[in-house]
């Protein structure tokens, strides 16, 4: 079904919208959302059956634009490879501070499953060159160096949010923590 210049207007609206509004407020509803979109519940309804449909489509869409920043870093390897992730991911704080808040939800969707497990194992896969580059501890277990990671950019995520450190400062601060935190 082709969709018209309104309908992908209305949508782009509600997912911004419904970014801003969930990052201030987790718990909000449809009536909020659909009032920071600027669109009746009906046009809110007609997008998205849900509020975990919403959150469905907002986490893939997140996930993507990991994805996206990350596209052009495939040829990196190892620590020049996770150092070059946080300086490009650091930036999508506002997309995911929000997300962390409501991940179980959307971590219900096969297809964010799906994403997600992709993006874990391409970490995966950097950490073990880094492991074998003797750039990690080889002896911590990889499981846990990709939460650890993963939490450290949340904490960063959190604080940008918060305002409480920069963009420039949460990069800083999330490669020092991280490789000081898995060093050999």
């Amino acid at each position: 079904m082709k969709k018209d210049k309104r309908f992908i207007q209305s949508e782009k609206a509600i997912i911004e919208a419904s970014i801003e509004t969930f990052s201030l407020n987790p718990a909000a509803g449809m009536s909020e959302i659909a009032a920071a979109a600027g669109v009746g519940r009906a046009t809110l309804y007609r997008h998205f059956e849900s509020r975990e449909a919403l959150i469905e489509k907002l986490a893939i869409i997140c996930l993507e634009q990991l994805n996206t920043v990350t596209a052009p870093l495939k040829q990196l390897s190892g620590r020049a490879a996770i150092e070059a992730e946080i300086e490009a991911v650091m930036p999508l704080a506002d997309r995911f501070q929000f997300l962390i808040k409501l991940w179980t939800i959307a971590a219900d969707s096969d297809i964010v499953k799906q994403i997600d497990e992709q993006q874990r194992n391409e970490l995966a896969t950097v950490i073990e060159q880094a492991k074998e580059a003797g750039e990690i501890a080889p002896q911590l277990p990889t499981v846990w160096i990709v939460s650890f990671y993963e939490s450290t950019l949340a904490t960063a995520w959190s604080l940008i949010a918060s305002e409480k450190i920069t963009i420039d400062e949460a990069v800083a601060y999330t490669k020092q923590s991280f490789f000081q935190g898995v060093k050999k």
